[in-house]
């Protein structure tokens, strides 16, 4: 049987890998030449603020005759796949993986990550947002042509299936680089990545490099706090902290007494 590829993108109640939930499912299935899209909204009893919902225009309102993330269509095919033959793919590994254990899906299926991927192998280029890679290597096209395979009739971003559909077409160009190898990408994926920028919270869009001169104490908080499940943030709080040997030593005992071996 052919290998499955998931290009999945997930909208959530917020950022919070641990307490927000899922409210959009969304992704294609590519088996060969075969492509099939699925798009689920979600019920969930958390009340989304003002903010959160101006960024993928999704209402507590429109939610509440919806089904919950695990009784959804694309939630159950994912968990029918879940093997180490198929492939899981998306644009920033973590939210999406981590909101799918909060409704006990535990992924073993190979996972790439095409923000790593671009990042390591697209060493130049000014942006990794999603948006940014597609328009900076032209791949709007190619979008447009598979957004009319599966009847999307506008490609917006912040929009599960629309995210989905560009982490494909990019997935595509990436491999492209690879010499067709998926499994290099699996790789590059599997290896942590010093990170540049923060992507979170309040120092958001600010540099580690630039943080860490400021406010070297918030890495400790994060490194005990954040980074445990997290590999690319624990590889580079761990690389800034090490420059300051009493900072990361007391950064593994505070984890220590929260997380005991």
């Amino acid at each position: 049987m052919e290998n499955i590829l998931y290009f999945v993108d997930i909208e959530a109640t917020g950022l919070d890998l641990v307490d927000d939930r899922i409210i959009q499912l969304a992704f294609l299935k590519v088996q060969g030449s075969k492509l099939e899209a699925f798009n689920d909204l979600c019920y969930t009893d958390i009340q989304m603020s003002e903010t959160v919902m101006s960024v993928h225009n999704i209402t507590n309102l429109m939610l509440k005759d919806k089904f919950w993330p695990y009784e959804t269509d694309g939630f159950m095919e994912l968990e029918k796949a879940n093997n180490e033959n198929n492939y899981f793919i998306s644009h920033g590994n973590e939210l999406d993986v981590k909101m799918l254990e909060n409704e006990e899906l535990d992924l073993v299926m190979k996972c790439i990550d095409t923000d790593k991927c671009a990042r390591h192998i697209f060493k130049d280029s000014q942006s990794y947002k999603l948006e940014d890679l597609i328009k900076h290597y032209s791949l709007s096209s190619k979008a447009d042509v598979v957004a009319k395979k599966i009847g999307l009739s506008k490609i917006t971003a912040h929009d599960a299936l629309s995210d989905a559909l560009w982490h494909y077409v990019l997935f595509e160009f990436l491999l492209e680089k690879v010499s067709g190898d998926i499994d290099t990408l699996v790789k590059i994926t599997s290896e942590p990545l010093l990170l540049e920028v923060i992507s979170f919270g309040k120092y958001k869009n600010k540099t580690f490099e630039e943080i860490f001169k400021t406010d070297p104490l918030d890495f400790v908080w994060m490194y005990v706090n954040l980074a445990q499940d997290w590999m690319d943030l624990e590889y580079t709080l761990t690389y800034w902290l090490r420059t300051k040997e009493h900072l990361f030593a007391r950064a593994k005992q505070e984890r220590g007494k929260i997380f005991p071996r």
